[in-house]
């Protein structure tokens, strides 16, 4: 009966075994790294938002020029005659101030206006930080969308180790069940196999779901609008940093750093926005051409309308009133120039500590790399003589099951310093500017 009893339980192992993997066989289609970030900087909600941060700098650009055209208003107001009616000898009501009224189009053009001229220049530099923080997202993405993909290759890696690490506990599961029929196994043992392939086929499912997970995060970073599998591939070996161009950190690297550019047109237009503030104090000059109509009611017909010669002249205007507000306002724009430059020296000593940080790492996950592939080697064939050496009955189970998860933890190993190689490089790049170049096709969007 227990015979029967095993052997319906070895069954059932064989048949997971077998199908379980078959489920897995079938491959979505394969998307190379440069087709996803293809699609994704055409498809992305990102590639929108820097689409409206380039429409943004060119508002800026115009509402500069705009500062620069001529100026047309309209003002009605109280006639010079009602005056005089007040302030002569026979003396005048209030009500009589709105018997006449005089109804005038000035159009005035400034000429020398340190406010405009401020204003103009502001637009071109708001335009420079606004297509920095496009340059700044698009990275963002390309970078973001690098990483997700190095994820999913990582975890489509670990489902591959997770399914050989199942076919391994099922193959032991066999191996055990044999030698228990023959009695050269207890039923511990036999126990031990059994909860070892449960436990392999559970971690089958987990790093599925893992995989799903991924899979549904590159899609939504891409901008795929339905959720769908994507084949990814194998992530590349770790290529030695000794054989790469050396990186010394230096400013002049820094300054390639898409957020540190955001910063450097930031502080730029801090010091533009400062000495505004203090033009804006300076007297302005226009040139002036109006045209008065008088008239008795301060809505009437156009044919009541007295009309006048227009007159012409150059206008100068002091802030005299308004000396305290410009004043302020310096002292505003004083301490936002003084925020933005230690912003900016904090942000690059950040980057210089984060850049060391990727360096290092890139050299650690090289060396995991290397260690875990050697270690695969020596642990594969450490596994393949210990498994012969137990169905001889030359080792315990306990030593199978050690070795048998060495192999497991060196693969695990190897996949996770791939993954955190490439995402070293992926953020090194970013750092040093060069993932810019995908950013290409988005700007003539």
């Amino acid at each position: 009966m227990k015979c029967n009893q095993g052997g319906a339980i070895s069954g059932l192992i064989l048949l997971l075994a077998v199908l379980l993997p078959a489920q897995s066989e079938a491959q979505p289609a394969k998307l190379s790294l440069d087709e996803v970030l293809r699609y994704a900087i055409q498809h992305s909600l990102a590639t929108d938002q820097a689409s409206i941060q380039r429409a943004q700098g060119a508002q800026s650009i115009a509402e500069g020029v705009g500062m620069l055209l001529p100026r047309l208003s309209l003002s009605t107001s109280t006639g010079t005659s009602a005056l005089d009616s007040l302030s002569g000898p026979g003396g005048a009501s209030l009500s009589d101030l709105g018997e006449t009224w005089v109804t005038r189009f000035t159009l005035s053009q400034p000429v020398v206006d340190a406010t405009t001229i401020f204003g103009l220049v502001g637009g071109f530099q708001q335009n420079g930080v606004s297509r920095a923080q496009s340059r700044q997202t698009m990275a963002a993405l390309i970078l973001d969308v690098q990483n997700a993909y190095y994820n999913l290759a990582a975890s489509r890696a670990l489902v591959s180790s997770a399914q050989r690490q199942h076919e391994r506990a099922a193959e032991n599961a066999k191996i055990v069940a044999r030698r228990y029929q023959l009695g050269g196994a207890s039923k511990a043992d036999k126990l031990r196999a059994e909860a070892g392939f449960l436990s392999a086929e559970a971690e089958v499912l987990s790093s599925q779901v893992s995989l799903e997970a991924n899979q549904r995060i590159l899609c939504d970073l891409a901008g795929m609008e339905n959720w769908q599998l994507i084949g990814v591939d194998e992530l590349p070996d770790a290529r030695d940093p000794g054989s790469l161009p050396t990186t010394v950190i230096s400013s002049a690297l820094l300054e390639r750093n898409p957020d540190l550019d955001v910063l450097h047109k930031q502080v730029r237009s801090s010091d533009l926005a400062y000495w505004g503030a203090w033009g804006a104090l300076l007297p302005s000059l226009s040139f002036t051409a109006g045209k008065s109509f008088s008239q008795d009611e301060i809505l009437p017909s156009f044919s009541e309308f007295t009309d006048a010669a227009p007159t012409y002249g150059l206008s100068v205007s002091f802030p005299i009133v308004d000396l305290k507000g410009r004043l302020l306002g310096i002292s505003r724009a004083r301490l936002n120039r003084k925020s933005s430059r230690l912003n900016l020296a904090q942000q690059e000593l950040a980057f210089r500590q984060r850049l060391a940080m990727l360096l290092a790492t890139q050299s650690s996950s090289y060396a995991g790399w290397e260690f875990a592939s050697k270690n695969i080697e020596v642990s594969s064939e450490v596994y393949r003589l210990t498994s012969r050496s137990y169905e001889l009955g030359a080792s315990s189970l306990a030593d199978l099951l050690a070795v048998q998860a060495e192999l497991v933890q060196a693969e695990r190993a190897q996949v996770q310093a791939k993954a955190k190689y490439w995402s070293a490089r992926a953020e090194l790049n970013y750092f040093l500017g060069n993932s810019i170049s995908h950013d290409a096709s988005v700007e003539d969007r």
